[in-house]
């Protein structure tokens, strides 16, 4: 689901988008690990030039980002993509829910940008059984018989459903546009770079 609103030309224009998406074979508990270790998300993420955790809560559940990421659309000198440096706040918490079903949660809030007036992104995660046993079902519905046994997350009778959130609101008209025509693409790219990373780091299913 897309939505962009504004109050006048020269307000703030919020632009918001949800991307649901079912991964096979895939903990929940695995990607909100790697949602969590943002220090390695220049490693993964497309147009990611720079992550690092700069503070953390002593109960462990927030800490402070710096993320310097591309953005599509937007050009500097020499065709190079325009890049924004941003600190977010990140709150992660794992809930249980009834019948033994936990929900995890990682929400960011920017607290200093350039480009952006505001940045909000939330990921919640829950199980799913697989129905999918003996096959690799990958992402959004793809199979790929010959993958049998082959990928190493440690979830073969598991999947995660995720639910991606993302809300930019800017004041800038050409950043606006640009959004606009690229975000939904842009947060469905992100959910998919996170599950390759799933995918090509093991998981232990029984570790906490």
């Amino acid at each position: 689901a897309d939505a962009s609103s504004s109050d006048d030309s020269s307000a703030t224009t919020a632009h918001r988008h949800s991307h649901q998406a079912i991964l096979h074979r895939v903990h929940p508990r695995h990607l909100y690990g790697i949602i969590n270790d943002v220090d390695s998300y220049r490693d993964f993420l497309p147009l990611c030039s720079e992550s690092r955790v700069l503070r953390t809560s002593d109960c462990g559940t927030m800490y402070d980002a710096v993320l310097a990421v591309g953005l599509p659309g937007l050009s500097q000198a020499a065709g190079t993509v325009l890049e924004e440096r941003y600190v977010s706040r990140v709150r992660a918490t794992e809930t249980p829910g009834s019948g033994g079903r936990t929900t995890w949660t990682v929400e960011a809030k920017s607290v200093r940008s350039n480009l952006f007036d505001s940045l909000r992104s939330r990921w919640e995660l829950s199980l799913v059984d697989d129905i999918y046993r003996g096959i690799n079902v990958v992402s959004h519905g793809t199979t790929k018989g010959d993958d049998v046994g082959r990928d190493r997350t440690g979830g073969a009778g598991s999947s995660c459903r995720v639910n991606f959130e993302v809300e930019i609101g800017v004041s800038n008209p050409l950043i606006s546009f640009t959004l606009d025509q690229v975000l939904r693409e842009v947060a469905k790219r992100q959910v998919e770079a996170f599950e390759r990373r799933c995918r090509e780091l093991p998981f232990d299913e029984t570790a906490r």
